[in-house]
């Protein structure tokens, strides 16, 4: 639900760029130097305010757009030699709503939100957000509408509950922002505040529905002079303990480690190095305190995606996204791929040693990693990152034949990213991105690529007022290694070099390197009720970019082209609506079509604050060329998928949410996946939500192996074994979130997961390029299988002085699978206690020191 409710924060910031009325196009503010700063105790009664000019002057945006709020706001703003300051009054003849919960939580709250783009280039900034019970939120502006809340900064703020409303005063040092170096300064500034009880937003600028643009529109501050960032330089030390501890797990194991204890320590550091330039650096960094991991069953041949939840990687990355733009809306009809994802970082080592046991690391050290991110002169913006990662080895044994030891399983690695970007006037940008890797390959882990570079320009142009998006890429790869990595990177998954009935690819095992390209071009309308939109993607199939980023499969052309109905103005039966619906297509290299269809989506926000939602996909016959891994193409049949979903309003106390998800298609295969949610605040610092889900499917044609058969002369002399599967899984996610104060908070995460699939009724495909199959009588055992696991984790932070943090730390992942295949819930569920584990617990202390 706290997902939602920051896409709602996040539509409406880039809902609209025009001003109201009477206003001029960027209204001027002014800022007051003071020689005694205010106190920070959400008082107003300082010399300093009264001497500071109040502004009082904001328009809404909801609920009735470009009219006048309905309570009043006052701001002042101050500044000295190491800061600037705002002090806020919000008047409210009821109590605000006040929840306390852990800082960067967006929840149904009033706050207010003060804006920033301190570098004056209308496109970037930050917001620094604080509700009635002192929560903090703080996050990086980008690309106009674009918000990225993984940036912590260390500013200080202090609110109070008054009588008829809610004072906030906020201190933001000079060495927590990027200015250029100059005598006077022009800031952009807007400050939104949102009272809940009747989903009142108001701002200094207000930005009209069905419009686009948002620090572009921004208000200046003047009157700022004299102030310098200097040379900061932070340090952050930590030091952790952690005790592993192994339940149940295989006792015969010779390597098995029940109990194992460490004691380990790093730093942090961040420096500028020039008024608009930062450097970030990390040594050693342990990431224990993160969220584990869901659990899945993945029987596709497609790695899973899981996204990153490392400070580290997630603070400051927006600087990094290739091909990002303003354009509100983008569609993609397959999994489009990454230049770069943070999580190879760090990866589990990718080999593993031949042997009866194992004992292979769960991850790879970062020894140490750095970024620099900024502005340089002339509209240029910079990122760079390189990391480090050691060699990891295991140690293996093997009972028949004897033998043991230590092999290498990821070799010493480095990766190297970096952006450049060039804004062009007014609605246009220019950049350039650059990722290599490289690897320190050993025997041992010869079939990985020695190294892989990646290189890609993009850009956008707006144009008609900016009501319109002209965007693309231009993307390039090459990966080099052994003729053993380079062969293992044809067979992949991601492009199958090895299909006997492909036309435009061979097989080459004696290649040494692997090249590829990729691009995108999209036209899209930002603004008005209705948007077309039409894109085409396409990627060769060398294209290789899943040593630094992130790829399910390459060798495609997709295009699309949908029309978007948005209409955000209330009615007297809804308060918003929006819809969209068009055709899109999927083609190899070959010209295969591999899908195709047309859909429709809608969503509509009744007046009570309930979303509705559905979606509907249809999509003729077509082929795969995935379907036998390796294999000739397969036909697909005919099918359909169809979403579902409701929430209520968010704003209550205790509110609901149910979502379905179904698939056909007319071979008989099918899915059908509910869920439902609940979310409970009993208490202002309490939270607590379940949301179970219930899967069941059926699948025709699950590939389960291969075989030579020189009489198989239809399909290439391979006999491809398919089965009918059946699936069943549930899973309950569960969040408790406790809140003491604003700077102590309890978070635990429950989700137990059982699983179950049973193979039945197989079948050999009888000829390339059909979907005839004939009945096949398997030997052996079925790899029928019930997945039972639980994943957990309960994190205390302690925040006991600004950017400090001490953090106690318990993660469980209890797994286990049985060959069974039929699903009984009960029965699963009861096993779960006497599945093996792995719980980690950790205590990790660090410390900010401003240098």
């Amino acid at each position: 639900m706290t997902k939602r409710l920051l896409l709602l924060l996040l539509a409406s910031l880039g809902a609209a760029s025009v001003h109201a009325a009477n206003w001029p196009e960027h209204p001027t503010l002014t800022a007051v130097r003071v020689s005694v700063a205010p106190s920070i105790d959400g008082d107003l009664s300082d010399a300093a305010w009264q001497n500071a000019p109040e502004f009082t002057d904001f328009t809404q945006h909801d609920p009735n757009d470009a009219q006048p709020p309905t309570m009043r706001t006052s701001i002042r703003i101050v500044y000295d030699d190491s800061a600037i300051y705002f002090g806020a009054k919000m008047t409210d003849p009821q109590r605000p709503t006040a929840l306390l919960v852990r800082r960067d939580t967006f929840v149904q709250a009033d706050f207010l939100s003060i804006n920033l783009d301190t570098e004056h280039d209308r496109l970037s900034g930050n917001a620094y957000t604080i509700s009635p019970a002192n929560v903090q939120v703080d996050s990086v502006l980008f690309n106009d509408i674009g918000e990225d809340i993984t940036w912590d900064g260390v500013w200080s703020s202090a609110t109070k509950v008054v009588a008829d409303g809610w004072v906030a005063e906020v201190r933001i040092p000079f060495s927590q922002l990027r200015f250029p170096d100059r005598s006077e300064h022009v800031w952009g500034v807007n400050i939104t505040r949102r009272t809940v009880r009747n989903n009142e937003w108001v701002r200094i600028v207000n930005t009209k529905k069905g419009e686009t643009g948002f620090v572009s529109h921004f208000a200046d501050i003047t009157g700022i002079s004299g102030i310098h960032r200097g040379r900061s330089f932070e340090l952050v030390p930590y030091g952790v303990a952690r005790t592993d501890i192994k339940t149940r797990a295989d006792r015969s194991d010779p390597l098995l480690e029940p109990r194992d204890h460490r004691v380990d320590a790093g730093l942090d550091l961040k420096y500028a190095l020039t008024s608009s330039l930062t450097l970030t650096g990390t040594i050693n960094p342990d990431f224990g305190q993160v969220e584990v991991d869901p659990a899945v069953v993945n029987l596709s041949d497609f790695e899973t995606f899981y996204p990153e939840k490392r400070p580290f990687f997630t603070e400051g990355v927006n600087i990094f996204r290739f091909s990002d733009t303003p354009a509100p809306s983008h569609f993609n009809f397959f999994f489009a791929p990454s230049l770069f994802y943070t999580r190879r970082i760090g990866r589990a080592p990718q080999v593993t040693p031949d042997a009866d046991f194992a004992a292979v690391p769960a991850d790879t050290t970062i020894l140490g990693a750095a970024k620099v991110t900024g502005k340089l002169p002339g509209g240029w913006s910079l990122g760079v990152l390189d990391a480090l990662t050691d060699t990891e080895r295991a140690r293996f044994v093997n009972v028949e034949p004897p033998r043991s030891g230590r092999q290498q399983v990821e070799p010493m690695t480095n990766y190297f990213v970096s952006r450049l970007t060039k804004s062009i006037g007014d609605g246009s940008r220019l950049g350039f991105m650059l990722t290599s890797v490289n690897r320190r390959v050993a025997d041992e882990t010869s079939s990985l690529r020695e190294s892989a570079l990646t290189g890609g320009v993009d850009g956008f142009t707006s144009f008609a007022n900016k009501s319109w998006v002209l965007e693309g890429n231009f993307v390039g790869s090459n990966v080099s290694g052994s003729a053993e990595s380079i062969a293992l990177t044809q067979r992949s998954s991601s492009r199958y070099y090895q299909r006997p009935d492909a036309k435009h690819v061979d097989f080459d095992p004696t290649r040494t390197s692997l090249s590829g390209w990729g691009g995108r071009a999209m036209l899209s309308k930002t603004t008005g009720v209705w948007r077309p939109n039409i894109q085409v993607h396409a990627y060769s199939p060398g294209f290789e970019t899943n040593d630094s980023g992130f790829m399910q499969r390459t060798d495609i052309i997709s295009a699309h082209a949908l029309m978007m109905f948005v209409d955000q103005n209330p009615t007297t039966r809804v308060r918003g609506r929006q819809a969209w619906f068009g055709v899109w297509q999927n083609r190899n290299f070959d010209g295969n079509t591999l899908e195709r269809g047309v859909f429709g989506d809608a969503t509509v926000t009744l007046l009570n604050y309930w979303n509705l939602h559905g979606a509907l996909f249809l999509m003729p016959g077509a082929v795969s060329d995935r379907l036998t891994r390796g294999g000739p193409l397969v036909r697909t049949p005919a099918g359909w998928n169809a979403d579902a979903d409701f929430a209520s309003d968010e704003r209550k106390n205790f509110y609901y949410g149910a979502f379905t998800h179904l698939e056909g298609s007319d071979d008989d295969s099918y899915l059908r996946r509910v869920g439902v949610s609940f979310t409970a605040r009993p208490a202002s610092n309490l939270t607590m939500s379940l949301e179970p889900t219930f899967s069941r499917s059926h699948d025709h044609t699950q590939y389960v192996s291969a075989f030579a058969d020189a009489s198989a002369t239809s399909t290439f002399g391979q006999r491809y074994v398919f089965a009918d599967l059946e699936q069943r899984s549930f899973e309950l996610g569960t969040r408790v979130d406790w809140t003491l104060s604003s700077r102590l908070s309890l978070q635990l995460y429950l989700q137990p997961f059982v699983a179950s699939g049973d193979y039945h009724d197989y079948h050999t495909l009888d000829a390339a390029n059909t979907r005839n199959f004939t009945p096949y009588a398997r030997a052996g055992t079925d790899p029928d299988f019930n997945f039972r696991s639980v994943r957990g984790s309960a994190v205390a932070r302690w925040e006991f002085r600004p950017g400090s943090a001490l953090y106690v730390v318990w993660n469980e992942n209890r797994a286990d699978t049985a060959p069974v295949g039929d699903f009984r819930f009960g029965r699963d569920l009861r096993a779960i206690p006497g599945a093996p584990s792995h719980d980690v617990f950790l205590i990790k202390v660090s410390y900010w020191l401003p240098m």
